[in-house]
């Protein structure tokens, strides 16, 4: 699976992916909430905790994408969630989902 495929499409059919794909998928979010957070200019998306939080799943890839299917679909839809929230704040349409 190539990083350009699209998380809404991923997010349909994330118990059919491979413990290589999940890894794909995780750095691929990772990489988008830390870019989100890196244009911030202030606010709740530069905290400490943000940040802290996306070392430790960076740091924590292959654990989670080797999670049996439910812990995985878990994980990844939070983190979906974590990243639409954190697209609204950013934009200023941001509803409170965590």
């Amino acid at each position: 699976m190539g990083r350009s495929r699209s998380l809404p499409s991923i997010a349909a059919d994330l118990r059919d992916l491979s413990f290589a794909d999940r890894q794909t998928v995780l750095l691929q979010i990772v990489d988008e909430l830390q870019e989100i957070c890196e244009g911030a200019r202030s606010g709740v998306l530069l905290h400490p905790a943000l940040e802290f939080l996306l070392r430790t799943v960076g740091s924590s890839i292959g654990s989670i994408a080797g999670a049996d299917d439910e812990c995985w679909e878990g994980i990844i839809r939070e983190l979906l969630r974590l990243r639409a929230t954190m697209l609204g704040l950013k934009t200023g349409t941001a509803r409170a989902l965590h």
